[in-house]
């Protein structure tokens, strides 16, 4: 059932999210979407659209907006991946603008002692990677869009100097990394409210950060890879003891190359490659859900998500042993994503009982908490499409903010491997591997959804069952977004575990325990299990359908 339509209307503009989290809360739109973590972001993205602007622009003005309407997610403190698909053309692309370690950067510079320190990855000057986003958007913007950067960003100024009403998910999280933002940048930080935490329904507002982007608009990238903005972030980042330097900025270079293609039945997928993981483990789960009849076992019944979760289980054993920057080590992506290897996996997997010897993956504590990030979609009325991820890696990234400029840096160096044999070990140069996976779904030939989300670790887990939701048990996008969802993972030395959210039915957890899962019920779904945004254009019908995530305040914004 549709409960909303958004229009150019004024009073329709801040439509609120629904009150009852999980119900199904349709956008739809006839001539372009926007689907974003906020409500500001998304009627950014629309205000560029309905003056004319196409996606690529549209996508990042709305990426602009969350450095200032959803800060602790993303921003130009970090960096992404952009998939776009232009109408005329028939073209799909990727922007990689994945961060990259410094030159100073080495195998074991996260070990002191012989152990790992995780502060280092964290909270401190080592954890900041070379940050690209500014590099990708400007780069979309350059070859793709019709707008210059000065226009695209005049949304995220009004944003950022005119403020907004803190909702319950900002202060909750302002809360939790309360912490870091007062040892990082003690009671002036300009994410503290006089050196607290900002309450729901406080008003806040980043006058730096929108006299930043007014000297942005004005200098343009230079100013950040090259010159005084570049000088305050090499700054920030030494006075925490941290190595990279302005000619690591000056060096940074956005690639764009072919997506990652695969199938799921009569489905086509165009997603990012390695050194974004996320894409490529989506493809090689639904390669090994397409071996079994997912369909009759039903929706999130106890034989799909067993045989769903001990296959994501090697999924992580082939992350820990494959993957890295494949300009730096050579990843197996035709073997990962074959059909045949897929046929092999799930004829490992028992119906009644986990694996017991398949080969573990690393387990990284760190990696496992990440649950920052956010995603966005634009389609606008050529049929352009952008699917957009992007991130500063944890809630707040370092908390490291250079002088007068209201952005936080990101700690994506904690995205390497502390092991200094790992083939994501950290290294000069080499980008860190990402759980992101911005994708666009093709059916019979056209573009049929585009879907993203945060969430870390779940991500590929999360946008999979998504997709399985859609595709195999015949749900619209939103009921797709809104079903529970489940997550599981272990590795050599570590129990196994399921988690679940609460949810799902009981008598289900009882079958898999039965089974020999051992199930952990997840109460913080809004935080652990991300926030999908997604668009679908149906076949056959003049009409765009939007999906945003109850467990984050995602909205959709189409005229």
């Amino acid at each position: 059932m549709l409960l909303a339509i958004i229009s150019s209307c004024a009073t329709e503009k801040s439509l609120p999210p629904p009150n009852d989290p999980h119900k199904p809360y349709n956008y739809s739109a006839r001539n372009g979407m926007v689907v974003a973590a906020h409500p500001l972001a998304a009627q950014a993205g629309l205000d560029v659209l309905q003056h004319g602007g196409n996606a690529i622009d549209a996508a990042v003005a709305t990426a602009l907006a969350l450095n200032a309407a959803e800060p602790f997610a993303s921003g130009i403190g970090g960096g992404g991946f952009m998939v776009i698909y232009l109408a005329e053309s028939k073209k799909t692309t990727v922007i990689n603008y994945r961060e990259k370690a410094p030159a100073a950067a080495s195998a074991d510079m996260f070990l002191e002692n012989g152990e790992v320190n995780n502060t280092w990855r964290r909270n401190h000057g080592l954890a900041v990677a070379v940050p690209g986003a500014l590099a990708g958007w400007t780069h979309a913007l350059n070859k793709y869009g019709t707008w210059k950067l000065a226009e695209v960003i005049q949304g995220a100024i009004r944003i950022a100097e005119e403020g907004f009403i803190v909702s319950k998910t900002f202060s909750k999280i302002n809360k939790d990394e309360y912490e870091k933002l007062l040892l990082i940048g003690g009671e002036a930080s300009c994410y503290l409210n006089d050196g607290f935490p900002y309450e729901q329904g406080d008003t806040f507002r980043n006058p730096d950060l929108a006299a930043f982007f007014v000297r942005l608009a004005e200098k343009g990238m230079d100013d950040f890879y090259r010159g005084d903005t570049a000088q305050k972030i090499a700054a920030a980042i030494q006075a925490k003891r941290g190595v990279l330097t302005t000619e690591d900025l000056a060096e940074y270079r956005v690639i764009e190359h072919p997506p990652l293609t695969g199938s799921y039945k009569d489905f086509k997928l165009f997603t990012t490659p390695p050194p974004s993981c996320g894409g490529l483990f989506i493809q090689q789960l639904l390669n090994i859900i397409e071996n079994w009849p997912v369909k009759d076992w039903g929706h999130n019944s106890a034989s799909y998500i067993h045989h769903f979760s001990e296959a994501l289980r090697i999924v992580f054993a082939d992350k820990a042993r494959y993957l890295g920057d494949p300009d730096f080590v050579s990843v197996p992506i035709k073997y990962l994503i074959s059909k045949t290897y897929a046929a092999d996996i799930a004829a490992l997997i028992q119906p009644d009982r986990p694996l017991s010897d398949y080969p573990y993956g690393e387990f990284d504590e760190l990696a496992d908490r990440k649950e920052n990030t956010t995603h966005l979609c634009v389609i606008d009325k050529a049929g352009n499409i952008v699917s957009l991820t992007q991130s500063i890696n944890m809630f707040f990234g370092t908390g490291i903010v250079p002088e007068n400029t209201g952005f936080i840096l990101n700690n994506h160096m904690a995205d390497f491997s502390p092991d200094p044999e790992s083939p994501n070990a950290p290294g000069p140069g080499k980008r860190p591997v990402s759980n992101m996976g911005p994708l666009i779904l093709f059916h019979q030939g056209k573009p049929l959804l585009a879907l993203g989300s945060p969430g870390g670790t779940r991500i590929f887990s999360s946008l999979t069952q998504i997709i399985i939701n859609i595709a195999e048990f015949g749900m619209s996008l939103d009921e797709a977004i809104e079903a529970p969802r489940f997550f599981s993972y272990s590795s050599q030395g570590r129990a196994r575990n399921l988690s679940v959210e609460a949810r799902i039915p009981p008598d289900i957890i009882t079958a898999l325990e039965n089974m020999g899962q051992k199930i952990t019920i997840r109460e913080d779904y809004d935080k652990y299990f991300g926030g999908a945004q997604g668009i679908m254009i149906p076949a056959g019908k003049k009409v765009i359908f939007g999906g945003a995530d109850s467990r984050r305040d995602g909205q959709g914004a189409g005229y």
